[in-house]
């Protein structure tokens, strides 16, 4: 809003700020009109935002100072807006959390200002909280337990204020957020002596957190972990909170949703919705017609977390999650509808995130704690299962190369031929993790990418009791000439044209009956941009393998050491019936060793090698 009438433009609309309609105002008019009743009415609060930057204070969130600062930004009149000073005055006649700590500047032209809780600490490493809706300093009642907490782990806590933060959700946006919470980073690492950073989202602070790692920024590959506390759809939020919506109030909002789709595609997203619209959403902030959409529309920027969406969507929305993350809601969130079963939600949303096939996506149900914990025990279990995330981040696998192979691939797509899709190969060892890679790379390209494993085209048990060496055959399975190569290639050929048919049905494998389910891996050409093939032998050139490697676009090999691999191979295959524990260690030593030297062999006709972390 300031960036377009620092330009000089003037903006013709229907802004008000509490009771002071904007037209075709001046960058002054609007200080004039928004500065004093600020300055005035958040009292100590915003004396001290002025006064202690990187120095240290005592804040007191609750009382006369955060009512004063919320009321001052909002006008109060109605029963919903009379309801929700209530809160804060209740808020503030109870007594409020307490934190001692330091306020700084992170961003000082704007006077943008975060707060580390118990002051500056000595780590390198720091949890960075992120806000919900209205949301302020240590409206995150949990947060000074949690400082206290982490800090034995050597973490920090520093919480800042967005220009979403309190009133300023309405006129902002998640791209604004990342773009400010790159800024804060910066800031933390040359000023402040961090490093390493786990971001924790409240609520619509969540939407806030996966959008930073999806759009990222200069500092998002320091961002080490994720944290997502009470990710709930803002549009079944209204069902839930919408207590005694008349039919003519369901009749408003869709009404005002048709209007600020209809101002979007005017152009005119940034343009204040009327009054009315936001009092539906709740406090009477200035809300644009952009962000009014966002929050009650489908598959719009803000929808990420809604119980209709499919795992599609969900994917779209959350597949590029590669870090280590922490799902966490409450069974009794106030903003969560009856209808929705929060289980089964964060389940499907941690299936589709890529961090998932490393076992990175742990998920939390607080029994009693609330959207904002505000109860003791929820908070206590959350903060504890908080500590315990930090302590085990620097174990376990991590993504080293698939993030960058992602955007090769999104370099490779674009000189494709509309209706061919792009096959990839993907090669490696017995045991060197090409299947974990590939659910990996699925999840970070999206719907639009399918993944085929070879093993489907294993040679059923059938087949091989039928051969003249059907007992050495059966005993040595996973070499190459107990493979369908043909079939193979058949099927490649077919996905590779692009006047091919619109769907091929290719093989699975079920691993627990030990032989491939025909047509269980389907590819789409309308849907499928991407094919990833991931086996031993793409890259052989004998033993019916000829030619393989050439119908693929590019390939990739994982290089893992082959006693590594060896040893893994030796602990899966102990689920092997019919097998000791040794006659399992010899089978391996003959078979999978000798299979895994004819995979290595053929590395060099790799396009791409890579060196897995996981």
């Amino acid at each position: 809003f300031c960036h377009r009438m620092l330009a000089g433009r003037e903006l013709q609309s229907n802004v008000w700020v509490g009771q002071i309609p904007l037209q075709a105002c001046t960058l002054q008019r609007v200080v004039d009109a928004f500065h004093w009743p600020l300055v005035t009415n958040r009292c100590c609060l915003g004396a001290m935002l002025q006064t202690a930057a990187e120095k240290r204070v005592a804040i007191a969130v609750g009382a006369a100072a955060a009512v004063g600062f919320v009321m001052g930004r909002a006008t109060v009149g109605g029963r919903r807006q009379r309801k929700f000073a209530a809160r804060l005055a209740n808020t503030a006649c109870t007594g409020g959390t307490t934190a001692q700590g330091e306020v700084f500047l992170y961003n000082d032209l704007y006077g943008m200002a975060a707060l580390e809780v118990g002051g500056c600490g000595d780590g390198e490493k720091a949890l960075v909280c992120i806000g919900g809706l209205t949301d302020g300093l240590l409206s995150l009642r949990y947060l000074p337990i949690m400082a206290d907490v982490v800090a034995r782990l050597g973490w920090r806590v520093v919480q800042p204020v967005l220009s979403s933060s309190y009133s300023g959700w309405g006129m902002a946006s998640l791209d604004s957020d990342a773009v400010e919470i790159d800024s804060l980073l910066h800031y933390l690492k040359e000023h402040r002596g961090l490093r390493e950073f786990v971001i924790l989202g409240h609520s619509t602070g969540c939407q806030d957190v996966v959008r930073y790692l999806q759009v990222g920024g200069k500092h998002v590959g320091d961002v080490k972990g994720a944290i997502l506390q009470a990710p709930v759809s803002d549009r079944e939020a209204l069902q839930a909170t919408g207590e005694g919506f008349s039919g003519d109030t369901t009749k408003a909002l869709a009404e005002f949703r048709e209007q600020a789709v209809a101002m979007l595609a005017e152009g005119r997203g940034d343009e204040a919705m009327p009054r009315a619209a936001s009092l539906l959403l709740g406090p009477p902030h200035v809300v644009t017609a952009y962000r009014f959409a966002s929050l009650t529309g489908r598959m719009t920027d803000d929808d990420m977390f809604s119980s209709d969406l499919t795992d599609d969507e969900l994917q779209q929305k959350l597949g590029h999650m590669s870090v280590p993350t922490l799902l966490a809601v409450s069974a009794d969130d106030e903003y969560v509808p009856a209808f929705v079963d929060c289980r089964k939600l964060i389940d499907r949303m941690a299936r589709v995130m890529a961090a998932d096939p490393l076992g990175r996506v742990e998920q939390l149900v607080i029994e009693q704690g609330g959207h904002g914990l505000r109860k003791a025990d929820g908070a206590a279990k959350f903060t504890e299962a908080v500590g315990d995330f930090l302590d085990r981040l620097a174990s376990g696998p991590r993504l080293s190369w698939e993030l960058e192979t992602v955007v090769e691939i999104r370099q490779h797509l674009k000189s494709m031929t509309p209706g061919r899709p792009l096959l990839v190969a993907l090669v490696g060892m017995p045991g060197s993790g090409k299947t974990t890679a590939a659910r990996v790379l699925e999840r970070l390209l999206g719907p639009s990418c399918l993944v085929a494993p070879m093993d489907g085209f294993h040679l059923p048990l059938a087949v091989l009791r039928a051969r003249p060496d059907a007992a050495d055959a059966i005993y040595r399975r996973g070499a190459p000439d107990t493979f369908d190569p043909a079939a193979l290639l058949k099927c490649l050929q077919a996905i590779h044209n692009p006047e091919g048919p619109e769907e091929v049905t290719l093989p699975a494998f079920d691993h627990a009956a030990g032989d491939p389910v025909p047509g269980g891996v389907v590819f789409k050409r309308q849907k499928h941009q991407v094919v990833i093939v991931e086996g031993l032998y793409l890259l052989h050139d004998s033993d019916g393998f000829e030619g393989m490697k050439e119908v693929f676009d590019w390939s990739i090999y994982i290089t893992v050491d082959i006693e590594v691999c060896v040893a893994r191979v030796k602990e899966r295959n102990r689920v092997i019936p019919g097998y000791t524990p040794a006659e399992i260690d010899v089978r391996t030593e003959r078979v999978d060793r000798a299979n895994a030297e004819i995979v290595r062999r053929a590395a060099s006709r790799a396009d791409r090698i890579v060196y897995a972390a996981i």
